[in-house]
């Protein structure tokens, strides 16, 4: 409307794809969240800790596929009391993942070194005035940045490139993952010395708004969580990651039965049978 503050194109702020499944799987949890029987107020923090939730995960999936290495996966250790196999587990998942997208922006450059137009370039100056018109237009290189001493060969041009967008990285996008971990619940160091993927309360609870219509089986729940955020959690979702290979099943199932306390500690789970317990969201309402 006329009386809109924030009309216009922001400066720096673009959708880099017309359409992802990143995009709808936000947009998704987005509405079902003001779906959800909750005063305006009440459902911001929730709107903030799901989007922080999948800006992270579009940084890591977006450096999953342009590396080729499978599917994302981020193991979650329910706090234990002590060291378990789930928590080593998990903090070696979230190493891996720390540096995903600085191995994509590698990736990416050494891919490119790879075309016709590339290899093609030998070491004359005109080949040097190529290869620099090259990198500009491919990597959005700015023609103000100071290339005088980098080398005097279209690798040496490849070389400081790669220096200078994985320093920049670090100093930025590249905190994303550790950081906004951090700020939405996901990410801890608690009773360890290791940082590793493991739920705060708060998270928890948003999860159940996004994902439980009225009541969801807590199986079900568990299993939606791996397929649609990537958390491995339970040992069936170890299996289907492969993660029990080298590790016995029981710490995962452990792992879940935590789950479990956890929300009945928030009175977020009835348990009607030794056979059968249901995830609650007490604010939920029939999505159309």
């Amino acid at each position: 409307g006329a009386d809109d503050p924030y009309q216009g194109t922001k400066a720096n702020s673009y959708l880099p794809y017309q359409a992802l499944p990143a995009y709808e799987a936000l947009a998704e949890d987005w509405l079902r969240l003001f779906a959800r029987s909750l005063p305006e107020y009440d459902v911001l923090p929730h709107l903030v800790t799901i989007t922080g939730l999948h800006l992270l995960l579009y940084l890591l999936t977006r450096s999953v596929e342009e590396l080729a290495v499978g599917p994302l996966r981020l193991v979650v250790e329910i706090v234990a009391p002590r060291k378990t196999v789930v928590r080593e587990a998990s903090a070696d998942s979230f190493a891996d993942n720390e540096r995903l997208s600085e191995r994509a922006i590698e990736h990416s450059i050494e891919t490119f070194t790879r075309e016709p137009e590339w290899r093609d370039l030998g070491a004359s100056a005109d080949d040097l005035v190529t290869a620099r018109e090259l990198l500009g237009q491919r990597f959005w290189w700015p023609e103000h940045d100071d290339l005088d001493g980098v080398g005097d060969t279209p690798a040496d041009l490849v070389r400081a490139l790669k220096e200078r967008a994985v320093t920049r990285h670090r100093q930025h996008v590249g905190k994303v993952h550790r950081s906004w971990g951090r700020a939405i619940g996901l990410v801890s160091s608690r009773s360890s010395r290791r940082t590793r993927y493991a739920f705060t309360d708060g998270l928890i609870k948003s999860l159940v708004m996004c994902v439980v219509d009225g009541r969801m089986p807590f199986d079900d729940f568990v299993r939606t969580l791996h397929q649609r955020y990537g958390f491995v959690i339970g040992a069936e979702e170890a299996a289907a990651e492969s993660l029990t290979r080298t590790a016995d099943s029981e710490p995962f199932e452990d792992n879940k039965r935590r789950l479990e306390q956890r929300l009945a500690s928030l009175g977020l789970i009835r348990r009607l049978s030794d056979q059968c317990a249901f995830v609650l969201n007490p604010f939920a309402e029939a999505m159309s």
